[in-house]
C-alpha cells in the first residue's frame, strides 16, 4: 500500500495553497514543477486558481495545474463562475478542453468526489454573467434550457439579474422565451434609485415577440392586471402595444373576475380617481 503524504509533503502543500490564495505566481510555479505536490494539493490548488481565474496570471496557473494532472472535481465546478461572479473565458475553455462536461452542474450532496459529469445540481450556465463565457459553454453543446432543482433556466436567471447581454446570447443558442417571464421582469427589485429596470427587461421580452396574452399567473391573472396593480403606465402602454387583451377577466387570486379597468375602480374603492388613475383608465380605453 502506498504511503500517505509525509508531514514534509503536507507542509509543502499547505505553503503551495497559501501561494494560490495570495497570488504568489513564482512560488506556485515552483511548487508545480517540483513534483512534490500530491493529487490532493494539485486539486485544491486548481479550485483556488479557477476561483481567481479573472485575476492576472491565473489562467496560466490553471493551465499548468491541469497539465500536471489536477482533476476537475465538484469543487472546481462550484468555483467555475469565479469570485465576485467574474471569470476569464480562457479558464472555461481550458476546463472544457480537459474533460469538463458542458452539461455538468454544480455539485450535489450525493455525488462522488471525482465526478466530472454530475447532473444533479444547478446548471453551471445559470451562474455565468459574462456573454463570452456563456458562449464557450453553448458552442460546446450546453443545453440552454436545462434546469436544476430550483427549476430555473439560464435565461430566467439572466432576466432576474437584468443581464441583457447574456439573455441575447442564450436566445441565439435556442433558449426558450416563456410568456410567464413577463411576471418576473415586471416584479424585478432594485437597490437605491430606480433606473427603469422593470420597463427595460419587460420591453426586451415584448420586442422578442413574447405574447402577453399567453402569460397566466395564479396570483395576478394577466400581465396587464399586474401592471395596473403597480400603476405602471409605461408597462401598461407596452403591453397594450403588444396587443394585450384590455378586457381580459382575471383568473388570479388577488383580484379575480375583474377586467383591468374594473381593477382600477376596485383598488380605489369608489373614491374619486386621481390624475394618475384617470390616465391609466384613458390608456385602457384608448
Amino acid at each position: 500500500m502506498a504511503p500517505t503524504s509525509l508531514p514534509a509533503d503536507k507542509e509543502y502543500g499547505e505553503i503551495f495553497l497559501d501561494a494560490c490564495k495570495s497570488g504568489n505566481l513564482s512560488q506556485i510555479y515552483d511548487a508545480i514543477a517540483s513534483g512534490r505536490l500530491t493529487p490532493y494539493y494539485r486539486n485544491e490548488g486548481l479550485v483556488l486558481s479557477v476561483a481567481r481565474g479573472i485575476q492576472p496570471g491565473y489562467v496560466e496557473v490553471v493551465a499548468a495545474l491541469l497539465a500536471a494532472g489536477a482533476s476537475i472535481t465538484p469543487w472546481v465546478r462550484n468555483a467555475l463562475h469565479g469570485e465576485d461572479m467574474q471569470q476569464d473565458p480562457a479558464v472555461i475553455r481550458l476546463l472544457l478542453d480537459h474533460g469538463l462536461d458542458p452539461n455538468a452542474t454544480q455539485s450535489a450532496d450525493f455525488e462522488p468526489s471525482d465526478s466530472t459529469t454530475q447532473t444533479g445540481g444547478e446548471p453551471l450556465l445559470n451562474f455565468i454573467n459574462d456573454p463570452t463565457c456563456a458562449r464557450e459553454f453553448l458552442s460546446r453543446g450546453t443545453d440552454p434550457n436545462a434546469i436544476g432543482p430550483c427549476g430555473e433556466t439560464a435565461l430566467f436567471c439572466a432576466l432576474e439579474s437584468a443581464n441583457l447581454a447574456i439573455a441575447e446570447v442564450l436566445i441565439k443558442y435556442g433558449a426558450r422565451l416563456e410568456p410567464n417571464f413577463l411576471f418576473s421582469t415586471m416584479r424585478l427589485r432594485w437597490r437605491e434609485q430606480y433606473t427603469g429596470i422593470r420597463e427595460l427587461m419587460t420591453k426586451f421580452l415584448l420586442d422578442k415577440g413574447v405574447d402577453p396574452n399567453q402569460a397566466v399567473s395564479e396570483e395576478w391573472g394577466t400581465p396587464l392586471h399586474l401592471a395596473v396593480f403597480q400603476a405602471n403606465a409605461n408597462i401598461i402602454k407596452m403591453l397594450l402595444d403588444a396587443r394585450a387583451d384590455r378586457i381580459a377577466i382575471s383568473v388570479g387570486r388577488k383580484y379575480p373576475n375583474l377586467t383591468p379597468e374594473q381593477l382600477v375602480l376596485a383598488m380605489n374603492g369608489g373614491r374619486d380617481l386621481s390624475d394618475k388613475w384617470l390616465s391609466i383608465i384613458s390608456l385602457l380605453q384608448s
